[in-house]
């Protein structure tokens, strides 16, 4: 199963260097956000989640939340 992952780089490690390393641990990195050192990326196991976040210049790694909102019903108020 895929799963969403932001990863927040710390300011002693430079962007481009750890987003590299990160990619190489197995995160398909989707987007960098530069201004906030962070990269939004997907993996497909967990393993690949806990070497990013031993990573020197990894300051935290936080997997997506998701939620569903049931469909529409006439009797169930939206």
């Amino acid at each position: 199963m895929t799963k969403n992952v932001m990863v927040l780089v710390d300011e002693q490690h430079g962007l481009d260097s750890v987003t590299a390393a990160v990619e190489a641990c197995g995160v398909r990195v989707q987007r960098v956000m530069r201004g906030m050192r962070t990269i939004v990326g997907a993996v497909s196991d967990d393993a690949a989640i806990q070497r990013v976040q031993q990573m020197d210049g990894v300051a935290s790694v936080r997997e997506e939340k998701s939620f569903a909102v049931p469909p529409n019903h006439r009797d169930i108020p939206q």
